[in-house]
């Protein structure tokens, strides 16, 4: 049971005061009983006296003792004394105190061993004289009850004064608790609502010039320090919120046993939005194998972590650094894991890269061009000279000048590719159907997909098809793209070109997919896919897609591949539109 301040000053109080009257009256009882039963005690040895007298009186006026005796004891049978005994050592004489002797006979015992003239027994005081003369002994009996109910009869008034004290003085100590425990528990109730609310708004009003109004101002000085200080402190809170929550490096906290404590806004989105389920594990796996490793090593530790991303056809970049988070100099706490999704970076730096490679090739590949160009020419008139100088019968001969002169076409047609790359023509653009030029195209391949059995099927969900493009090098694009498909194709094979418009930072665009079910491009070889001379086809010279990557830049575009080996490839390409997607121009 809880016992508040108050009950712990009023109990002890009025322990005391309680204790302290039951002592004093216990005192008074005791002394008021000493003095009553020194007085019965004076009062019967002095009625004694007078027996003693009184007896020897008797003898003195009769010569017969007998007579003498007869006399005294019939005098005192009428007078009929209370508790007076008489008694000799043969029998007992007078007995006013009860028709029991036996008492009598332990009395006899006590008075051959005692020298007093009282003797205190358990519930009685024997007083006695010894007349020697006639060998009686003469005493009273006093019974000791009867001085307690006197004493108490006596100090009744004392007693009752007592108990009205003790009542009043228990509503002073109520009093006087009350008022020492009510600013105690003001104080009190102050404290609870700091604890429970956090509220440091109400101020305690303790009129008093003694301690308690000291500590009173003093603790109403604290609740003012601790507003302010609280004012403070939730504004660098929320400060230091908003800085973890609108930065963009990804934060994690754990604490000694890599248990996470804490999550950043931009962590929370780098795991909900910027990547799929496949690589959200393997990333969490990575990062908390880094944290382990920071904390056992206590070191610091930056790595550039890379990963797959399936769904999405690209690779996830992570600068990752982990350190330790220290609460001083020497108490580790935990660790903190801060991330950058370079994705981005890393992709213009492998642009950057592949940009300063195709320049250098393609400078390489122009000169190159230029250089073997000429031989050939020389070589391809050199060969027509002798092959027209043959006779008309030396059909062996004028086979192999026929290989030779396909072969030198086929150089010379290489050639014409690697200075189409190296030196692209400048773009005439001008306003362009796609989906017509798309048809062109299609009549140009038609041959080649029905020979091989695919069927080729056009899905058109734009509503605005316009651009601003050189139409023979969309044409050209549309082309190569194509002509990739069939050969990855097989028979019986499918490609579907769908057409789609959509607005992206309020810029309209429309989107043609090329999409077959053809055997697919390895994650591996999509970055590249645009590298010239690069190709798994050992028909094909490289440069078909490195061409198309630089015509598509040249004409405002973008093209993207997304593939799954044994499945199908998309490409996507988008250019800008003339005027919105509901309006044709």
């Amino acid at each position: 049971m809880r016992i508040d301040i108050e009950n712990k000053i009023l109990i002890p109080y009025m322990i005391l005061l309680i204790l302290s009257i039951i002592i004093i009256g216990i005192v008074s009882y005791w002394n008021g009983y000493r003095l009553l039963l020194e007085n019965e005690i004076k009062h019967s040895l002095q009625n004694l006296e007078e027996i003693i007298l009184f007896i020897e009186e008797s003898n003195n006026n009769f010569i017969d003792e007998d007579e003498a005796k007869s006399y005294v004891i019939d005098y005192y049978n009428q007078l009929e004394k209370d508790n007076l005994v008489i008694f000799n050592n043969e029998d007992v004489l007078i007995n006013n105190y009860n028709n029991d002797n036996d008492w009598i006979l332990n009395i006899e015992n006590e008075i051959l061993n005692s020298n007093k003239q009282s003797i205190y027994m358990e519930d009685y005081i024997f007083t006695y004289e010894d007349y020697e003369y006639w060998n009686w002994t003469i005493g009273y009996r006093l019974n000791k009850g009867i001085f307690s109910n006197e004493v108490l009869e006596s100090q009744k008034y004392m007693i009752l004064i007592a108990i009205v004290s003790l009542v009043l003085s228990m509503q002073a100590a109520i009093f006087i608790s009350y008022n020492i425990s009510k600013p105690i528990k003001i104080l009190a109730d102050a404290c609870d609502k700091i604890v429970d609310q956090g509220s440091f708004n109400e101020k305690i009003k303790i009129n008093r010039k003694d301690e308690i109004g000291t500590l009173s101002k003093a603790f109403n000085n604290m609740l003012f320090r601790l507003q302010n200080n609280t004012k403070k402190l939730i504004e660098v809170t929320k400060f230091n919120e908003d800085i973890l929550k609108n930065i963009s490096a990804g934060i994690i906290t754990t604490n000694y046993n890599g248990q996470i404590l804490s999550i950043n806004q931009a962590a929370e989105d780098f795991f909900s939005h910027n990547i799929d389920k496949n690589i959200k594990k393997e990333i969490k796996e990575s990062l908390s194998s880094q944290i382990n490793e920071t904390l056992d090593s206590n070191k610091k530790i930056n790595r550039v972590i890379k990963f797959n991303n399936i769904e999405k056809s690209n690779e996830v970049y992570l600068d990752v650094t982990t350190s330790l988070l220290k609460r001083d100099e020497k108490t580790i706490s935990g660790a903190i894991c801060n991330f950058y999704d370079i994705s981005e970076r890393k992709k213009i730096e492998n642009k950057m890269d592949s940009l300063d490679r195709l320049t250098s090739i393609g400078q390489f590949a122009a000169g190159i061009a230029h250089e073997v160009r000429n031989p050939l020419a020389g070589m391809k008139t050199s060969i027509q000279v002798l092959k027209n100088r043959l006779c008309k019968n030396d059909i062996a001969n004028k086979k192999l000048f026929n290989g030779v002169l396909y072969e030198i076409d086929r150089i010379n047609k290489l050639i014409s590719s690697l200075l189409d790359f190296a030196k692209p023509r400048i773009a005439n653009k001008e306003k362009t159907n796609l989906v017509e030029i798309l048809d062109n195209s299609l009549e140009l391949i038609k041959k080649i997909a029905s020979e091989s059995n695919i069927d080729i099927k056009i899905i058109n969900n734009s509503t605005n098809s316009t651009v601003f493009v050189d139409k023979a090098q969309v044409e050209q694009i549309f082309l190569n793209i194509i002509k990739n498909a069939l050969s990855a194709i097989d028979k019986n094979g499918n490609l579907n070109i769908i057409f789609k418009n959509y607005i992206e930072e309020n810029i309209c665009f429309i989107q043609i997919d090329f999409i077959d079910n053809g055997c697919g491009i390895h994650p591996e070889n999509i970055e590249k896919i645009f590298n010239p001379f690069f190709t798994t086809n050992p028909k094909g010279t490289g440069l078909g897609l490195s061409v198309v990557h630089e015509l598509i830049k040249s004409n405002d575009g973008e093209i993207k591949i997304k593939s799954i080996i044994n499945e199908g490839t998309k490409i996507e390409i988008k250019f800008p539109t003339i005027g919105g997607i509901n309006d044709e121009v």
